[in-house]
């Protein structure tokens, strides 16, 4: 199993440094706003998106969460088809509102985005949204107007060693020393997905 998959944060406290959106998130529990994530990749925008699903929408998470990559699907035709169905049908369960998830939004059209913006206005009794990107200034204005907007930092090296040693010491790994750890993580450059990924390969060929 990939590690970034394995040791994917779950909860809130366990997304790691990005303290205001924590905050923020921790009284969404009846309802949360549109959200726009940004920032470079490999910081944890995508993750942190399914916590928050976690948190809102708890036990009833199946059914009423829905994530779909929005470069891949850039297309008008999937806003006006598969995210209109989607937005459209009742929420299962009791919960304040189904999640979808636009990963990647950067990638989208602006035809599709314009698109959205429509939605996002038909349907806000039943649905929000969380958008993520790496350049913000690719969403266009009317849906950055309809969002709360988070900037995604990349971690710092200390913040970044936490989380290798803790998976360091789950996966019972004791070839790693100190000085080795430090010398790779400068290298990620706060990247912690990349951290992760390149930890998971030097371990599996040995090389670390």
């Amino acid at each position: 199993m990939l590690w970034t998959e394995k040791y994917r944060p779950q909860k809130l406290e366990e997304i790691i440094g990005q303290d205001v959106f924590v905050q923020d998130a921790k009284t969404w529990k009846n309802g949360m706003p549109n959200l726009l994530l940004y920032g470079e990749a490999g910081v944890g925008k995508t993750a942190a998106a399914g916590v928050v699903a976690n948190f809102i929408l708890g036990a009833e998470k199946q059914g009423n969460f829905f994530e779909i990559n929005a470069s891949d699907d850039r297309r008008l035709e999937v806003v006006r088809t598969t995210i209109k169905e989607i937005s459209s049908a009742r929420k299962i369960g009791d919960v304040p509102h189904k999640v979808i998830l636009l990963d990647e939004m950067d990638g989208m059209t602006p035809d599709a985005q314009n698109a959205l913006k429509r939605l996002m206005e038909r349907y806000s009794d039943n649905v929000r949204f969380i958008i993520t990107c790496n350049h913000r200034h690719k969403i266009i204005y009317p849906l950055q107007s309809r969002c709360a907007h988070y900037n995604f930092k990349r971690l710092t090296d200390s913040q970044v060693k936490w989380v290798l040693e803790r998976i360091i010491v789950s996966e019972n790994i004791s070839d790693i020393d100190s000085e080795q750890l430090d010398t790779f993580i400068s290298g990620v450059q706060g990247d912690v997905r990349r951290a992760i990924t390149e930890l998971q390969a030097s371990v599996s060929s040995n090389t670390p």
